[in-house]
Formats: C-alpha cells, structure tokens, sequence
C-alpha cells in the first residue's frame, strides 16, 4: 500500500489531496469545530494545507502533533514559523501552547478498513494518543486516497477506531 502511495505523481498528490479536503471542509463537524487538530504531511501522505488555511481562516484553533518520547502531543499552531522538523523529519510545533480538547481530528495512515481502523507506520503513536484523549477528542477522521480503503485489515488489540474516513468522494461514519 505504502508503494502504491508513493508512487503518485506531485500533481496527483495535490489533486487528490484538494478533493479529500474538500469533503472534510464540507462536513457539518468542521464547520462547527472551534479546534481543529491535523498533521504536517510527510512525504505522499495527504495534505493538510487546505484544512489548515481555511480553519485558521475562519478563526478555529489549529494544533498539530509533536512527538515526545513513546507520545504524542498536540500544541497550537500560531505560525507557519513555529515549525521546526522534529524526530522522524516530519514538521512539528513548538512546544509552548498544549491542546487537550481537539473537537475534530484528522489523522493520516499508511491504510484503511471499511470498518474504521487505521494502519499506520507502525509505532502505534497515534493509537496511544486516541487512547489515552478519547474522551476530548470529537471526531476523528482519516484522510485516504481511496485506493487506500481496504475491506479489512489485520487487527491488533491496541487498534482504536476512527470515527469517520475521508476519501475523494465522501467521507464514511462508524
């Protein structure tokens, strides 16, 4: 799946990145979230850009995650200067203004199941924080191209359940 993913050219990325941002910005969760939590895109992952601008744009909270040993946190995004490239090379904030409560979520993934689960690189970040902040997280929702969407993936017992799943065309509820 990684390789399928990385193979997409520069304008595919962007293209298909435009349409699953779309149908996020579009949904009625975004519109009346006042924090809005995304990623900084990593290589052939799914852009944030657009959810980012238009958030901050309309005023909302934007926090983006940072690693912190075994963790995750999530810090307000006050500028594009505050970024600084973190352990595994991928943009992270500064550390100065935490965020607890995220009313929307968007998280990115190496793969996805029709059921909701994610698979993602591996270290189980992103599970541990849905785990551990369940209760002051929303909506989380993945972003995938849609040929990231599969009928099932393997389970493990730490796998936490989206919410949702964003693709080109629509975005899924579980």
């Amino acid at each position: 799946m990684l390789e399928q993913r990385n193979v997409l050219e520069a304008f595919e990325i962007t293209e298909r990145s435009r349409r699953i941002q779309e149908v996020v910005l579009n949904c009625k969760e975004f519109k009346s979230a006042r924090t809005v939590g995304a990623y900084y895109a990593f290589r052939s992952e799914v852009r944030t850009d657009l959810i980012i601008e238009r958030a901050r744009s309309l005023g909302k909270k934007v926090a983006l995650p940072r690693v912190e040993g075994e963790n995750l946190a999530f810090y307000e995004l006050s500028s594009d200067n505050c970024l600084v490239k973190g352990r595994f090379g991928i943009m992270e904030p500064l550390p100065y203004s935490p965020v607890n409560n995220i009313d929307l979520l968007v998280v990115p993934g190496v793969a996805f199941d029709k059921q909701g689960y994610r698979l993602g690189y591996g270290k189980g970040y992103y599970d541990r924080y849905l785990e551990k902040n369940k209760k002051t997280i929303s909506l989380c929702v993945g972003l995938a191209y849609s040929f990231q969407l599969l009928d099932c993936l393997p389970l493990r017992e730490h796998d936490i359940r989206l919410d949702a799943i964003a693709t080109e065309n629509e975005i899924q509820y579980f």
